[in-house]
This record gives C-alpha cells, structure tokens and sequence, in this order.
C-alpha cells in the first residue's frame, strides 16, 4: 500500500533546495521553494502530532524570511545600480539574512527532528524514527558479534546545525573583501583595492567548501528519509489514525484553505497599486491577475467553484499583459511629453492607454466577483447570524461583511477610475519659452501640467490595498472564531 502520511519525495526534494551554497544574497536554488516542499510533505503528519506541527509553523516561518529575499535583492541591485559606491551594502544584507536565515532554520530543523524522535517513543515500533543501526555487525572470531552501535537523530541535528552555519559564514565572509578597500576615515586605499581583487577568489572558495558541506549533509539526512520511509505499515497505521481524528474536522481544512486566500488576496491587492519608477510600474498588474486566480482556486472548494473570480481574473491577466507589452513598448522609445509631438509616439501611447482601460474594467469585474466570493464564505463559514467581537459591530454578520464588500466595489471603481485619468493627466502638457540660447528644440521645454499625478493615483491604490487586506484578514478571522474549537 503507498504511503500517504508523508510525501517522502516532496521531502527529499525540499532538503536538496537547502543543500546548495550561495552568493551572498543570491540562492541558485531558492530555500523558500524547499521550505514550501518541506511543508506540503508533512502536513499530515502535522494535523496528526502537535510536535511535527509546530516543525511546519517554524518551516512556514523560515519560508516568509527566505522568501523575502527576492525584494530585497531587487532592492538592492537598484542601490548598488544607482551608486557604485554603496557595494558595502552587500555585505549589510548578506549578514542580515545569514543570521535570521541560520537561526529560524536551526529552529525548524531542530523541531522537525524532534517531532519525529517523539512521535517514535509515543507509537508502537517507532523506534526506527529516533534510533537505527547504520549495518549488519560482524561476528567475532569467536563467533559472537561485537556490541551494537546506533545511531541516534540528535547525530542528524548536530550535523545539520554544523551545515547550517558554515552556509551563513561561508557566504557572508567573503563579502568582508568590499570593506577592505577603504580605510577607516572611509578612503579608498590602494592597499585595500589589492586585497578586494581576491574577492572573486574567495567566492569560489566558499561555493566549493559549501558545495561539499551541503552534499554530505543532504546524503545524511536523505539516507535517513529513506530509511524511515521503508517502514510502510507504521505509516500506514498513522494514516488510519489521521482518517479517524482528522478528516471528520472539516474545519481544519476550512480554515487553512481561508489562510492561504487570505494570503494570495492580500498578495494581489499590494501588486494592484500602481508605483510608477521612471515612467514604467514596478509592481505588474499582470501577478495581481495571477494572485486573484489561484486563490479562486484555493477557495473553490467552500464556496461552490469560484467560477466568476477565475473567469474575471484570466480576463484580467490578458489584458494587464497587454498593458505591461504596450507599456514597455512605449517608454522605451519615448517619454510621455512626446504624445502630443510625436505621430509614432501618439499610436504607440494610444495602445498602451487604451489597453490600460481594458485591464482596469477587467480589474473591477473581478473586485466585484472577489466581493461575491467574500460574501459566499460569510453565508458558508461564520455564524452569519451572530454578532462576534471580531467584527467590532453589534450587528449579524452578514449586514457587516454586505456593507464592507460595498465598499470594496466602490474603492476598486475608483482606483479603475484614477488609473485611467492618469493616462489623461500625464500627456496633458505645458510649454514654457525659454532663452534664445537654451538648449532644446525651437526653445521650448514640455513637461505634464499635473506632475504629482502619479502620487494620487498611488495613494487612492493603497487605499485599496489596505482595506482589501483588512477585510480579508478580518473574514479569516470570523472564519477561526466559528472552527477553531470543533
């Protein structure tokens, strides 16, 4: 019979993400992706042992950590890209996240093996978890075989903890070097510059001793997966208790389905707003459409499909893909002062509005389906009838959550509205005549008569933004308040 207990392969592979080195910041292969594989392998077991299940909380945890990276490292290549001179900056982040990385991951490690190890001494011929013989003793020549010698998991853990923290100092040292360049009045020193030119030297050898490390240590715990996943009846007894104690709570997989909506929402709402940087948007509107459709699918399950949100959504994600190409297409030929000038520009600024008018009618079909969707999980999922002190008002439920998902089509209608405006307001230019000797075309300067547009137009989204995460936080909270016990 396979077992269904733990995803032993997801296991496997979620330990591999964790075993290669890295370049200070920069992961070849992401921790959060094994930590989201560590996670999706041991649910089970977690809704089953409470010990396994604060092992995934702690894994969720270091998930969050590992994950930020991806921002910060964008964040930083901008610094270093604007100003050479804030390389040391590397050497910030790269110690930041060796430490936060090295100590949640110690903790999750930690649990997760000491999860394991109880749960072996709570079950019947579980000793297999916490202890085995690594091979076959050979026999004296007497005949009789010498004394026999386990292993034990706490083995495991000191090798991961050793692991773990050579990774963070492996890759945090070497970014020691960009200090060496300047002297302590914060000069460049030729001294310094001839010590700072080994810096690819010692990135080398850190990625090889790392790789090294990283090998043995994922082939230790590996064996070990293997080794306890051989043992097909304990788990298989395991499952029969999950089927009996878990499954019938219908609420536990309510309220994990409403955490991760909540998640993906929120997620959504903050790439919605629009944050223009040199004319071009940073946060895509094209993930936003991307966001609202897997958390359509997330919830589908509690509220009878989804359909709308995920027919809204795709629509939504085509025409914010176009919109991304348009605009693209456009700021890299020209500015936005060169429409009313500029035949090519003029065409090329029409599609790129016109294609924005699109997504934004898109974007406010699928706030009203997200509102119906919200709606549908308060009918479902809370006491609708009921006043709670979560929601903070006297009234049911269900006339609370009405009037805010109201809210939520009128906030989202005027975002729409704002974004189109400013494609308005941004070519709406003035001239200014300048001096006979000025340097610009025919001595005159174009630029937008409204320049702060862009500030309204980012203040009405986070407006937005805000509310929609507040209302979904607050749904999964009455969500909670009505599973929680059962």
């Amino acid at each position: 019979m396979k077992n269904k207990m733990i995803r032993f392969g997801l296991l496997i592979c979620g330990l591999v993400f964790f075993c290669n080195p890295n370049l200070n910041i920069i992961d070849v292969l992401p921790d959060c992706i094994g930590c989201l594989l560590i996670i999706i392998a041991i649910t089970k077991l977690g809704d089953l042992c409470a010990d396994i299940g604060e092992a995934k909380r702690a894994f969720i945890t270091l998930f969050w950590i590992t994950l930020s990276k991806i921002p910060a490292l964008l964040l930083l290549l901008w610094i270093t890209g604007s100003d050479v001179n804030e390389e040391t900056m590397w050497l910030v982040f790269s110690f930041c996240y060796a430490v936060g990385e090295t100590v949640f991951a110690l903790r999750a490690f930690s649990l997760l093996f000491d999860g394991l190890a109880y749960l072996g001494t709570r079950q019947e011929s579980g000793e297999f978890l916490y202890a085995w013989q690594p091979k076959p003793q050979k026999a004296g020549a007497d005949g009789a075989s010498g004394g026999v010698r386990f292993k034990r998991v706490e083995n495991l853990m000191r090798l991961t903890s050793i692991f773990l923290i050579a990774k963070a100092a492996l890759y945090t040292l070497p970014e020691f070097c960009r200090l060496s360049s300047y002297d302590t009045l914060g000069y460049v020193t030729a001294e310094g510059l001839a010590i700072s030119g080994f810096y690819s030297l010692f990135v080398g050898a850190s990625i090889f001793f790392g790789l090294i490390i990283g090998i043995v240590w994922v082939c230790a715990v590996c064996r070990y997966v293997c080794r306890i996943a051989k043992h097909t009846e304990f788990w298989n007894r395991l499952y029969a208790q999950y089927q009996t104690k878990v499954l019938p709570r219908v609420g536990i997989f309510v309220m994990r389905r409403t955490y991760a909506f909540n998640i993906l929402i929120s997620a959504a709402a903050i790439f919605s707003v629009d944050f223009y940087l040199d004319e071009v948007n940073c946060l895509p509107d094209f993930i936003s459409a991307i966001l609202f459709f897997i958390a359509a699918c997330v919830i589908a399950k509690d509220v009878g499909g989804a359909l709308w949100l995920k027919i809204t959504s795709a629509f939504y994600f085509v025409a914010s893909m176009a919109t991304f190409v348009t605009m693209i297409g456009f700021t890299n030929e020209y500015p936005y002062s060169a429409v009313h000038k500029i035949e090519r520009a003029q065409m090329l600024y029409s599609r790129y509005a016109v294609s924005n008018a699109i997504a934004q009618v898109a974007f406010v079909a699928a706030m009203f389906s997200l509102a119906a969707v919200c709606m549908r999980i308060v009918r479902a999922h809370t006491g609708i009838n009921t006043v709670t002190g979560v929601s903070n008002s006297s009234r049911p439920l269900v006339q609370v959550y009405g009037g805010r998902t109201v809210r939520l089509r009128v906030v989202s209608i005027a975002v729409a509205v704002m974004s189109m405006l400013y494609f308005y307001f941004v070519v709406d230019v003035k001239t200014i005549q300048l001096r006979a000797n000025a340097y610009t075309d025919g001595g005159y300067l174009y630029f937008p008569e409204f320049e702060i547009v862009w500030m309204v137009d980012f203040a009405i989204a986070m407006i937005y933004a805000i509310f929609t995460c507040n209302l979904v936080s607050d749904l999964l909270s009455e969500v909670r308040y009505k599973y929680k016990y059962e």
